[in-house]
């Protein structure tokens, strides 16, 4: 991919993140990433972003014992003044990995009864599973985009 794509992808991003500072209301973003490479420039891009901006970054990567990310960002500590990373959805734990897709799927409005700004980083493959095994959720996103 080249510079100019990714740029203007994730100023697309950010664009979407100010908004929802600015109107105390969740932001949930999907990133498909072609490959690691990808993921890692376009989340330094908007790390920098973001940052410049007052708020703070905080990854949280998914395993069988984070499985439920809307249950645990909407208890974050600092989840007002936080865009949070999450990697590794398929990781996260019970028959099949299907833990986290579940919880997305279940505990949704987590997300909006306690507004957060959240990206999930994803693989092709990670995107297809949440697509099939999270439907709710996955009609609740506000933007996705490949990288």
């Amino acid at each position: 991919m080249n510079a100019p794509a990714n740029k203007e992808q994730v100023e697309i991003l950010f664009s979407e993140i100010q908004q929802a500072v600015r109107w105390n209301r969740p932001s949930i973003l999907v990133v498909v990433c072609s490959s690691a490479t990808a993921r890692k420039s376009a989340q330094d891009g908007l790390t920098r972003l973001v940052e410049a901006a007052g708020q703070q970054v905080v990854e949280y990567v998914v395993s069988g014992a984070t499985y439920d990310i809307p249950l645990t960002l909407s208890r974050h500590p600092t989840r007002q003044k936080s865009v949070f990373y999450v990697t590794h959805i398929n990781r996260g734990g019970g028959s099949g990995n299907r833990n986290a897709f579940r919880a997305l799927n279940m505990r949704r409005e987590l997300f909006v009864d306690y507004p957060t700004r959240v990206v999930f980083w994803l693989t092709k493959s990670e995107a297809k599973s949440l697509a099939l095994l999270s439907p709710d959720f996955w009609a609740f996103r506000h933007t996705s985009l490949e990288v």
